[in-house]
């Protein structure tokens, strides 16, 4: 399973479009409010078989952004035992933004948007 986190609409329909064309993905599981997808997983923590095996999350969101939602995920979940890689996703140029979620421990990649069929293939064939 994957879930994207992204409060542009527009955005999370392509990448569900581009996620379904490939053989590694069951599950593609979308929201684009931060607070509620940190609800879902905590409700989801409880069952490991569900949890996603990747979060992508947009850094540039209103209300939580995408560090901050990191910093809660890594404090109210316990990611390690659930095998859950994040990759961030985000039109941000700031290299203190990509050091910041690179610092974070949950954080296995930083990619710069557009994500790419390739770069979407190489880490979703990845072993868990």
């Amino acid at each position: 399973m994957v879930l994207m986190i992204d409060d542009d609409n527009d955005t999370l329909e392509i990448y569900r479009l581009l996620v379904e064309k490939t053989p590694y993905v069951d599950q593609f599981v979308t929201e684009n409010d931060p607070n509620k997808a940190l609800q879902w997983l905590k409700e989801q923590a409880s069952h490991p078989d569900s949890f996603p095996r990747y979060i992508l999350l947009d850094l540039n969101m209103p209300d939580l952004n995408g560090i901050e939602f990191l910093r809660i995920f890594e404090k109210e979940i316990n990611y390690r035992q659930l095998n859950t890689k994040i990759v961030v996703l985000t039109s941000s140029v700031r290299e203190k933004d990509q050091r910041e979620a690179l610092e974070r421990a949950s954080v296995s990649e930083f990619i710069s948007k557009p994500l790419s069929r390739k770069k979407l293939m190489d880490f979703l064939s990845a072993e868990p």
